[in-house]
């Protein structure tokens, strides 16, 4: 036998054999469908910086929101100082009862005329129809003024406190805070219902006069609202 012809053959055999085996490879690992670990902590904290921003997003659009109210708010109060000196209305509250009252209203004096008069003005000479108030004096005088009184002039010192009503500039001066919940005509005026601290209040647009305040118990009327047509002879005592 011829050794080299073996060897040689052998040689290939394994040179064949060796190829084979690279060239079956182990296929590779497909990852792609195994889970993937997650960092818990990290997306927790993610989650409460993304639920922090929206928190302050809310703030801020609240916060824009807001201070657009407030505006229209302050602009609403701040016009009656622009635009009214006097005024002249009748009033209805809890001191009227079913009644109206005439106001007239300049300064720190107010004159309104009791509707019923206190007593019969044509027969009691003590009766009088009208009662002069000045806030800087805090005076009340009880005059008769109407022409049927028996006896006219001044008739009484009053108590201040038991005789002054609340008129709408002090209604105005009231609000601490206020919120605008609505609007209203009341006498053919547009007004603006405002919420505020422990009452609801309608103010006039144009002229930033209340036409009517209610609180829990009571409701107050300010109706015929007139502006600045007030003289000082009409708040003024005679005599």
């Amino acid at each position: 036998m011829n050794y080299k012809i073996i060897i040689t053959t052998l040689i290939f055999s394994l040179l064949i054999v060796s190829a084979c085996a690279q060239t079956t490879l182990v296929p590779e690992k497909d990852t792609s469908q195994e889970p993937v670990g997650v960092d818990v902590v990290s997306e927790i904290k993610k989650i409460k910086v993304i639920e922090e921003e929206v928190e302050e997003t809310k703030e801020e659009i609240k916060e824009v929101v807001d201070e657009e109210e407030i505006s229209e708010v302050e602009e609403l109060l701040s016009i009656v100082d622009k635009k009214v000196e006097s005024l002249r209305y009748s009033y209805k509250g809890q001191e009227t009862k079913d009644f109206f009252y005439e106001f007239f209203v300049k300064g720190n004096k107010i004159k309104y005329i009791l509707d019923p008069p206190y007593k019969v003005i044509d027969v009691d000479d003590d009766a009088y129809d009208t009662i002069y108030i000045n806030k800087e004096s805090r005076t009340a005088l009880a005059y008769c003024d109407n022409k049927k009184c028996r006896v006219k002039g001044k008739k009484a010192v009053l108590d201040y406190d038991e005789n002054y009503i609340l008129t709408p500039f002090d209604w105005l001066n009231k609000i601490e805070s206020a919120e605008i919940v609505g609007e209203r005509l009341i006498d053919r005026r547009n007004t603006m219902k405002l919420t505020t601290n422990d009452f609801s209040i309608w103010i006039d647009t144009f002229f930033g006069v209340p036409l009517q305040v209610e609180t829990v118990d009571n409701l107050y009327k300010f109706e015929k609202m007139s502006f600045n047509g007030v003289k000082d002879e009409d708040v003024s005592v005679k005599g």
